[in-house]
């Protein structure tokens, strides 16, 4: 839920198409690593392609997610 509300807050998606991997790879991230950086975050979710390029705001929300979980 802290992925999914980070998301919200954040206001990541554009088109859409990418969320649900997204979602599913930052809180498959966030369960392994706590506080991850953004090399972290970058290897995580390197295997998601997201055609509207909001990488950096998928990043903000991860490390929101980190921070509302921790």
């Amino acid at each position: 839920k802290a992925v999914q509300d980070a998301w919200v807050k954040l206001d990541v998606p554009q088109c859409g198409y990418c969320q649900s991997g997204q979602i599913m790879s930052a809180t498959a991230l966030l369960r392994t690593n706590k506080k991850p950086s953004d090399t972290d975050i970058d290897n995580a979710m390197s295997g998601n392609i997201c055609r509207c390029g909001t990488y950096q705001r998928i990043r903000a929300a991860i490390k929101d997610a980190a921070n509302t979980i921790a």
